[in-house]
């Protein structure tokens, strides 16, 4: 038999967000949880509410009500899924970024100022709820409040990997039809300026608000630079209270089959993110959870819900994650939770990336996006975490 590659020590289990819950709920083990979770959706699924603290501006007649054709979760609920991420204490962090070759962090206050002010540009700017806007960005600190602005303001992001092409950014344009787009003038990897200002011309897309990295972009008539859009203050403004089906993101099937198909979030849907966080990455408040992606693919959206409804920080490295460099900002800020894909790990492996560096503090190792190596996955494993 196959020995297995880790198994949890005694201390690991006690503190499990799944032990937690299984004391909680009276349940014998995390066997009996699943059974229940499948058995009970509708308790479980309000415990999952309750664990998580979502914020309702009106509650749900009920957790799920299966009598329609197609079951309906929360039906009657009222909510804007983005105050959810800003409960609490507002001086715990919530990012922790690369700017310019230092770290900084940002505080849960500091976001909320951030995305609430964005949300204010955005309504000011004849953005109403049920609108679009795409987000076409590296994912870093100006995308996340964006993100967030955008959702806070009632209407819906449209997310576009910045690697795209323009007729891959076109197409995913044509699909949705948002009156806006944010981006930035060009992006920067591993010492090499890539356009993306440029792309999204070509792509004609609409009205954009572009993030001045410096790049020397010339906007077309009606274009604005991002610190020219954003208000000083979001006075005045409230952030939009939706119905729980309404839109809160669209994102796509990658189309290497066929035509992109659009694929949107509700305000519910990023519970399921948090949810996965809590019980399968076991993210714990205070913790540091690092995921080199992109809003264009899900998993960018994920970060973003995983770790503020868990009351943990998300750590973002705007560069190529391939080298040293992102490794050594693991290191440096103390990621806890690490996320990978498996061409990742192996690049890692064949350049001796993670040679001298400290990767004592990562607890957890997450993987997604391809096939995975377990040669490659035991290698890693054994340079991680506590010895």
């Amino acid at each position: 038999m196959t020995e297995p590659a880790w198994t949890p020590r005694a201390e690991t289990i006690e503190r499990a967000n799944l032990t937690a819950a299984v004391r909680q709920l009276g349940l014998a083990d995390h066997r009996a949880l699943h059974a229940w979770s499948v058995a009970d959706r509708a308790g479980f699924w309000q415990h999952v509410v309750d664990r998580l603290g979502v914020v309702f501006a009106e509650p749900a007649r009920s957790i799920l009500d299966g009598s329609a054709t197609h079951p309906v979760w929360l039906p009657g609920a009222r909510l804007n899924i983005a105050l959810s991420c800003f409960a609490g204490d507002h001086d715990r962090p919530a990012v922790v970024h690369n700017s310019r070759g230092s770290i900084a962090v940002v505080s849960v206050g500091d976001l909320w100022h951030r995305s609430s002010r964005f949300a204010a540009s955005l309504h000011r700017g004849g953005v109403r709820p049920g609108d679009r806007v795409a987000i076409a960005m590296a994912m870093n600190l100006e995308s996340v409040v964006a993100y967030l602005g955008t959702v806070l303001a009632g209407a819906a992001v449209v997310s576009i990997a910045d690697s795209f092409s323009p007729a891959e950014i076109a197409t995913r344009l044509g699909l949705t039809d948002p009156v806006l787009i944010v981006t930035q003038d060009r992006v920067e990897r591993s010492g090499r300026e890539l356009p993306m200002l440029a792309k999204v011309f070509e792509a004609s897309g609409p009205t954009a608000i572009v993030v001045d990295t410096g790049g020397g972009a010339q906007l077309r008539p009606g274009d604005r630079w991002w610190d020219d859009f954003v208000a000083a203050d979001a006075s005045g403004w409230a952030a939009v209270i939706r119905d729980a089906a309404d839109e809160s993101n669209i994102l796509f099937s990658s189309g290497t089959t066929g035509e992109p198909k659009a694929i949107p979030w509700s305000h519910l849907t990023p519970i399921k993110a948090a949810m996965d966080g809590h019980f399968h990455q076991d993210v714990h408040p205070g913790d540091i959870v690092a995921w080199p992606t992109n809003l264009g693919w899900m998993m960018g959206p994920w970060l973003i819900y995983a770790s503020l409804l868990n009351g943990a920080a998300m750590a973002l490295y705007d560069d190529a994650p391939t080298g040293r460099g992102f490794l050594e900002f693991v290191s440096a800020v103390g990621v806890n939770v690490l996320g990978v894909v498996p061409s990742l790990v192996a690049a890692w492996r064949s350049s001796g990336a993670t040679e001298g560096v400290d990767l004592r503090r990562v607890r957890v190792l997450s993987s997604t996006g391809e096939a995975s190596n377990p040669d490659d996955y035991r290698w890693l494993m054994e340079r991680v975490g506590a010895p």
